[in-house]
């Protein structure tokens, strides 16, 4: 069975370097992307650093911000599970409630 390609040709420009690329993405999604990483590296300028250090910098940055994503996500998985537990227990408690029919007198 034939595979289907769906990444294209881009032409972008990252930190003053012209590249090709493949990707999939939409084109404000690039341009979005492509916009973040400019604004990034321009912010080392103050430092009058060379093209590569910068490129270092900026990928410590976002290695930074990626482990601190996959932390948090990490920990909303930990609570999400939790409030499964809890909702199950609870179901399970309102369930017990409707198989055993009392009268209302023994609520009062």
């Amino acid at each position: 069975m034939a595979e289907l390609n769906l990444h294209r040709p881009v032409s972008v420009t990252v930190a003053k370097e012209r590249l090709q690329i493949k990707t999939d993405l939409p084109d404000g999604d690039i341009k979005e992307i492509v916009d973040f990483i400019d604004e990034r590296y321009a912010s080392y300028d103050r430092f009058k650093l060379e093209a590569g250090k910068k490129m270092a910098l900026l990928a410590l940055e976002l290695g930074q911000q990626l482990f601190e994503m996959r932390k948090l996500l990490h920990q909303v998985k930990v609570e999400r599970d939790e409030l499964n537990n809890s909702i199950k227990e609870m179901a399970a408690l309102l369930d017990e409630g409707l198989d055993r029919p009392e009268k209302a007198d023994d609520w009062m």
